[in-house]
């Protein structure tokens, strides 16, 4: 079977317009952590999600295959896909540890009450510089860009905790949503903007509804979709509304939009209103609120507009700094 046949995708949480693999980490950093990624995505698959599927939804991805390839064309590239007749979801190592880390740098900035300007900035550094504008010529991970103490973790068990609810739930949410894809056997192919739009608001719906069978509260997919809205194309990227607006109605093939984000905060407010125990009632809330937040952000070019402006003005070395601090 030819390389081009194999990416005939059904559906992404989202991915990147460029062609070219992104390199934050070295091939080493990667193979290190292979092993280790693969038994938890295997565990997550079987145990955390599955065990919690009705019979339909388990036949509908029986012999899901996990394609764990070295890197992709970004940071944050998820994808599902039918490959020689067997769903798969491929999970590059690179984007598995591009989210452990921005966990990991979240969880020790918050625990720390530091300042979570540069979180947003780095995702958007990473838009919009090439690598030579950074320290070494190299395109820095979370951890080295936003100053966190190597290996914190093993050092601080407040950060250590916070950062596995970030990531587990975060690694969660995006295998569900791929899971869903595969599940509702969605494609790109003759699809309009609309339908698409359609089908990644069913498979976040499934994908909360999974979780929530499973009494998992997804904190992470707070921090996935906060940097997806970094990295995505947005408002800022082009010349004038007319041109965002016709790209949104023929190009956005994958939305990550204040639609998808208001969709998306009112299926949790459903779920915390359903649920039983108060305190879990007010932390859905809280995310439900979160993501709505998001989606006024990506809304607002002028918000967009100050982000950009804000990254490609700022030393990359003021991402490590632990206070508020105006860009202009």
């Amino acid at each position: 079977m030819s390389l081009p046949f194999i990416f005939l995708i059904l559906l992404t949480l989202w991915v990147p317009t460029a062609s070219v693999a992104v390199e934050i980490y070295s091939d080493k950093q990667l193979a290190d952590d292979k092993e280790r990624y693969v038994q938890k995505f295997k565990f997550l698959l079987e145990k955390g999600l599955r065990d919690f599927m009705t019979p339909d939804e388990r036949r509908a991805t029986e012999g899901v295959v996990l394609w764990h390839t070295t890197r992709a064309a970004g940071p944050l590239a998820f994808t599902s896909m039918v490959f020689e007749g067997r769903p798969t979801v491929r999970a590059p190592l690179s984007s598995i540890k591009f989210v452990e880390d921005l966990s990991i740098a979240y969880a020790w900035r918050y625990q720390n009450g530091y300042s979570l300007e540069p979180f947003d900035e780095y995702l958007v550094m990473l838009k919009h510089r090439p690598a030579e504008h950074f320290p070494g010529g190299r395109l820095p991970d979370p951890i080295t860009a936003l100053g966190v103490p190597p290996r914190i973790w093993e050092r601080d068990p407040k950060v250590d905790d916070l950062s596995l609810r970030f990531r587990n739930t975060a690694w969660a949410f995006i295998l569900a949503h791929e899971l869903a894809h595969l599940r509702f056997g969605h494609t790109l192919t003759d699809a309009s903007p609309a339908e698409i739009q359609r089908q990644e608001e069913a498979a976040d719906e499934f994908a909360v509804d999974l979780l929530g069978r499973s009494h998992t509260i997804p904190m992470g997919m707070i921090l996935w979709f906060q940097a997806t809205a970094g990295y995505m194309k947005n408002r800022s990227d082009f010349t004038s509304d007319a041109a965002y607006f016709e790209w949104a109605r023929t190009g956005a093939e994958h939305p990550v939009n204040g639609s998808r984000m208001r969709n998306l905060a009112a299926t949790m407010t459903r779920q915390a209103a359903a649920e039983r125990d108060p305190n879990q009632a007010d932390v859905l809330k809280f995310i439900a609120v979160k993501l709505a937040t998001i989606g006024e952000t990506i809304e607002d070019p002028d918000m967009q507009q100050f982000l950009k402006r804000c990254a490609t003005s700022r030393d990359p070395e003021d991402l490590k700094r632990l206070k508020d601090r105006p860009c202009f």
